[in-house]
């Protein structure tokens, strides 16, 4: 009788397009790689529609994509790091390669294209330049070259070759994203792209660094293998280390003494080894990309979940033969959008969204707008602060600074490529608004603008700016745009409050958190000040970090070597550099903006950079500031040092939820009303923080002729719930006996203001308001009477719960 050995389906394969985007130096154009199987040769149409330079040089594809932008770097180098010419068959490159163009494509390295086809890409057909299989040039970056002040040509244009959807050639494809992070004893990520759950898996290997103290030599040789159970906490075990992850990954119960290869977590058999880095200097040795087609991110048989462990075949025995591991969880693509608009002085008629997305670092930003209700508009531009809800003019350079641009130098000019503006000059890199009223444009790509790492926009705000008188007309903040079935915002907040503290502020933070567990990076806004409302001085470069406890009455001691003590010491949960936790030559030469897993998780100012006080606000964006999970930084400590980073501990608060209750009310409005004077009383009787309690002074109304207002009041923090509760009981009563937040070590004065003679709006119409006659104090004391009844109406109260437990 007939027997099946074993079947599989027949599934359509499209051809593929890879695509490079040329927006560089003046230059604009693209490259196009198009291959229809494995056994065809690739099409190449390299299309450039503007040149600055009046010879280009060769093109080439290196072997690895860029790494990503540094904040405060001096300038945006998009060919950092891309490794040498793609040559995995070892030919001759440079001056050790054939004349371009004059002999066959197989004499010439993968890579060298302009070699291949020749510099005027007389040819189009590359019979040697494979997009699909274990040699694709996917993801790795297509260099154009110019001359150099020597006479030999110089990487100058970099762009990363990134997969397109050959049906629709416009649009990228989607990306199915995968990643593991290690932290110890060795720091570095590795990261897994799938076009679809049969495609191809482009594995990069970001750059892999000894991290324990105890060894700054580079080791070779590491296999590597996808194990079956997530990492237990014996990933930093002196002994049996990672064992909890579990038997080598095998969903299809291939037989290993025969086809080792075929078994889906045995990627040393099918990759080859890895190296890891002695130092942050010596990352290159570390870097690597591979090209797999057993790898499913996705489906039944995923690896979403699973470990990715290294191997050390020379460690110790008690230790065992595995190094690391660390969880495999997802990337996901980002998406922020600017749509809550504010007015700048006066009401702004304007609606619609931007949005900006984002698939990996790797990748550009595509920005798509549709606005309506524009009035003499003429740029939009990316500002360095979010908008301030309480601010009457919110958008003006006082609050939200000039134009957002983290790199040191200045612009070229404008009207350029995006890399010759700044950051967040939209409207020069691309079109400007004038004469629309309404505006809708998708597919404008942006080559320099982030969603990921330390120059994302994310929480800046995008502001736009009237023609005719030149000001700034509206404002919104740029926020994380995602699905609640999707993922979840964390909000928390280490508010410098106390009344004998050193500093006044706060510093908040937000993160998203995905429904498989994955984190974004932190979002974090600084705006501190020294206390007093009228202190206006300003002390510069103040280190900052997290400490593993919560500070309490310590916080106001006097004495500088002893405040701030109960905070304990800098936290370090994951033993960085356990082996010599005393070299603090060898930590500060690896912990920096360029490796920033090197860094304690708790030290902000290595990786960050400083803080001021009094020297207005900043945004920050960190990859390793964890909100939530078995490690987390909520109920810890922010630690302040002195200034001009000095070592003493100069102020200190708690890390704890930032909750936002919001809630309408209708007060009465006597003749010399003032909002600003209203919410100074209520914060003083109820010892609150102007950035604990404030109002949307969008959704202020003027009720019943003039007799009453209605306010949109914010009571945000950790008791924000409590802090409506007591506005209430102070509205409807009068009286407030103690203040709304407690303050360790504080005792408030026995003559502090505790009663209130605002009250609510009666239930009744206009003509009812007007006929009641009421005498109205708006002194912050205690020296007057309350009307002995009121009629009043209990406010609408909407608690929004954006941070969760």
């Amino acid at each position: 009788p007939d027997t099946y050995l074993t079947c599989a389906r027949i599934r359509p394969k499209p051809p593929t397009l890879i695509r490079a985007l040329i927006s560089a130096h003046g230059v604009i154009g693209y490259l196009n790689l198009e291959q229809r199987s494995q056994l065809t040769p690739t099409k190449v149409q390299l299309n450039i529609t503007r040149v600055t330079e009046p010879v280009l040089g060769g093109f080439r594809v290196h072997a690895l994509p860029a790494l990503p932008p540094l904040d405060n770097a001096p300038h945006l180098d998009r060919c950092k790091e891309i490794g040498g010419v793609y040559n995995p068959t070892s030919k001759g490159i440079a001056a050790d390669a054939p004349i371009p163009g004059e002999q066959s494509q197989d004499n010439y390295a993968v890579g060298d294209i302009s070699g291949k086809l020749g510099y005027a890409a007389a040819r189009e057909w590359d019979v040697f330049l494979p997009l699909m299989g274990k040699h694709s040039v996917v993801l790795r970056t297509f260099v154009i070259y110019r001359n150099g002040e020597s006479g030999i040509e110089e990487p100058w244009i970099c762009s990363t070759l990134t997969r397109y959807i050959w049906s629709e050639p416009e649009y990228k494809m989607p990306m199915l994203t995968a990643q593991a992070v290690y932290r110890y004893p060795l720091v570095g990520r590795v990261l897994f792209f799938q076009p679809d759950p049969y495609g191809e898996t482009t594995v990069l290997v970001e750059g892999l660094i000894h991290a324990d103290g105890n060894s700054q030599n580079t080791t070779a040789d590491h296999r590597w293998s996808i194990t079956l159970n997530p990492p237990g906490k014996d990933f930093y075990n002196w002994t049996a280390r990672c064992v909890s992850a579990g038997p080598v990954y095998n969903p299809y119960k291939v037989n290993v003494n025969e086809t080792k290869e075929a078994v889906v977590g045995d990627l040393t058999e099918r990759l080859g080894v890895l190296s890891i880095s002695g130092g942050k200097r010596l990352i290159r040795e570390s870097r690597a990309l591979f090209t797999d087609d057993n790898i499913p991110i996705t489906g039944h048989d995923s690896i979403f979940g699973k470990s990715l462990v290294i191997f050390d075949d020379r460690g110790p025995e008690a230790r065992g033969e595995r190094l690391a591991c660390s969880i495999i969880n997802g990337v996901f693509r980002r998406k922020a959008v600017a749509k809550d608009w504010f007015g700048n002085g006066l009401p702004a008629s304007v609606s619609g969204k931007v949005e900006f997305f984002q698939q990996t670092e790797y990748g550009v930003t595509d920005i798509e707008m549709n606005l309506e209700g524009l009035k003499n508009v003429e740029h939009f531009q990316i500002h360095r602060t979010p908008v301030l809800e309480i601010l009457e003019f919110p958008c003006e350079e006082s609050t939200l600074y000039e134009v957002y641009n983290p790199y040191q130098e200045a612009p070229f000019h404008s009207g350029g490529t995006p890399d010759q503006m700044l950051v967040g000059d939209l409207s020069g890199k691309f079109v400007t608004l004038e004469g629309h009223t309404s505006f809708q444009q998708v597919g404008l790509n942006d080559t320099n603008l982030m969603l990921f790492g330390q120059t994302a926009v994310i929480g800046r705000s995008l502001v736009l700016h009237s023609k005719s008188p030149q000001r700034r007309w509206a404002c919104s903040t740029i926020e994380r745009g995602y699905a609640p079935t999707e993922a979840r915002e964390l909000r928390a907040i280490a508010s410098f409050h106390h009344p004998l503290g050193y500093a006044g502020g706060y510093i908040r933070m937000t993160q998203l958190i995905h429904s498989d567990g994955s984190a974004s990076d932190t979002t974090i806004e600084v705006n501190l000040k020294h206390p007093g409302r009228h202190d206006r001085n300003k002390t510069l470069n103040h280190n900052w970090a997290i400490y593993v406890n919560p500070v309490g009455v310590d916080a106001t001691v006097q004495v500088l070597h002893t405040r701030c003590t109960a905070a304990g010491y800098i936290w370090n949960p994951y033993y960085t550099q356990l082996a010599d936790p005393l070299n603090q030559d060898l930590y500060r030469s690896e912990c920096g903006p360029d490796l920033p897993l090197r860094c304690y998780v708790g030290d902000l100012s290595a990786r960050l950079g400083t803080v001021d006080l009094g020297n207005g606000r900043k945004v920050f964006t960190d990859a390793n500031f964890p909100l939530e999970g078995k490690v987390s930084a909520m109920g810890r400590s922010i630690v302040i040092f002195n200034k001009d980073r000095g070592s003493e501990k100069f102020a200190c608060a708690n890390i704890e939820p930032d909750y936002d209750t919001v809630k309408y009310v209708n007060i009465r409005k006597p003749p010399k009303f003032v909002v600003s004077q209203f919410l100074e009383d209520v914060r003083k009787i109820m010892g609150v923080p102007e950035w604990l309690l404030t109002i949307d002074s969008r959704k202020t109304n003027v009720l019943y002729g003039g007799a009453c207002i209605q306010l949109l009041i914010h009571f945000k923090g950790p008791q924000a719930n409590k802090l409506e509760q007591d506005f209430s009981k102070l509205m409807t009563t009068g009286r407030l006996a103690q203040p709304s937040l407690y303050s360790p070590g504080y005792t408030p004065p026995a003559k502090r203001v505790t009663t209130s003679s605002y009250q609510l709006c009666p239930t009744r119409d206009a003509s009812d308001v007007d006929k009641r006659k009421y005498r109205f104090s708006f002194r912050s004391s205690a020296s007057f009477s309350r009307p002995s009844s009121l009629l009043m109406i209990v406010p609408v109260l909407c608690t929004v719960f954006i941070m969760c437990l």
